[in-house]
């Protein structure tokens, strides 16, 4: 139970963090991708079920939330996902350079995927810009490092560390 407690408790800070963000850059086009980059520090440390289930409702509340097509943030997340469990078994994770290239690429791949999702359901290729595909996803490959340390310092802390002993839990 306490660690589906301290999940809820992750994905609240996502969401405040990840409002925060919005509204401070999102007037400079530079929109970082901070519940994308939680989704990927939670699904380095939950199963791969749990990892699609966070990415999947993290994505389900951007779609709630947001004015853009619904279910699209679901559906990319979940498919990026995908392709992080493939890479996750071939590079350490835990390194920070790694972890910001990777989160960097994938990012840049999740605006393409929003793109290819709107022109299958809408019919025209939803593109956020050069500034927030090259910029925003620079930011969101920076933030990983720190969102993981925070995490993981998180997750160790007290009665916690019980839950950080295997590196995926629930």
């Amino acid at each position: 139970m306490i660690k589906f407690l301290n999940v809820c408790f992750i994905f609240v800070i996502a969401t405040i963090l990840h409002w925060l963000a919005i509204e401070f850059l999102c007037q400079y086009g530079i929109i970082p991708g901070v519940m994308f980059a939680f989704t990927l520090v939670m699904a380095s440390k939950l199963s791969e079920f749990g990892g699609y289930l966070f990415g999947f409702f993290s994505g389900l509340f951007l779609d709630f939330f947001g004015n853009t097509l619904f279910g699209a943030s679901s559906l990319a997340f979940t498919c990026v996902l995908f392709i992080f469990y493939i890479i996750d078994d071939k590079i350490d994770f835990r390194d920070s350079t790694p972890q910001m290239v990777i989160t960097t690429f994938l990012n840049m791949l999740l605006l393409v995927f929003y793109g290819l999702i709107g022109r299958v359901f809408t019919g025209e290729f939803v593109w956020q810009g050069f500034i927030n595909f090259l910029l925003g996803s620079a930011l969101t490959g920076l933030l990983l490092p720190l969102i993981y340390f925070v995490i993981n310092k998180y997750l160790s802390w007290g009665p916690l560390k019980d839950t950080n002993e295997a590196k995926r839990f629930f």
